[in-house]
């Protein structure tokens, strides 16, 4: 798997060749951020693709067993991914922050620490 890199502002890398991608295991946890970052119906060539954030997850009053549902359905079926070690999610209900930390093991035979607020 090789994926193009991105900096700390989620923004794609460019100008250093082949050490703006990221092979593997590193790929597979980007992809992993990426996808929980990506809210539903955000991105114009696919909008199926995304977490549905705005529409099941943010939503008064709050559904977290469905939440957390959703969440781990994304990561499972994210390319490379080949288990969920394990889970977590805190909201906070004051803020309306979700973060989320997962352990993802790849088929590449390593475990990834993935974080995400949204």
């Amino acid at each position: 798997m090789l994926v193009r890199r991105l900096d700390e502002g989620h923004d794609m890398t460019f100008g250093q060749g082949i050490a703006n991608y990221a092979r593997d295991d590193e790929a597979t946890a980007q992809s992993v951020r990426t996808r929980l970052m990506l809210l539903a119906g955000e991105w114009f060539l696919d909008t199926d693709a995304g977490v549905p954030y705005l529409q099941q997850i943010m939503v008064k009053p709050a559904n977290l067993p469905l939440a957390e549902s959703i969440i781990k359905q994304t990561i499972l079926e994210t390319e490379g991914v080949a288990e969920l070690r394990s889970f977590s999610m805190t909201f906070d209900r004051e803020t309306r922050r979700l973060t989320i930390q997962a352990a993802v093991a790849n088929i590449y035979g390593t475990v990834s620490n993935i974080k995400v607020t949204q």
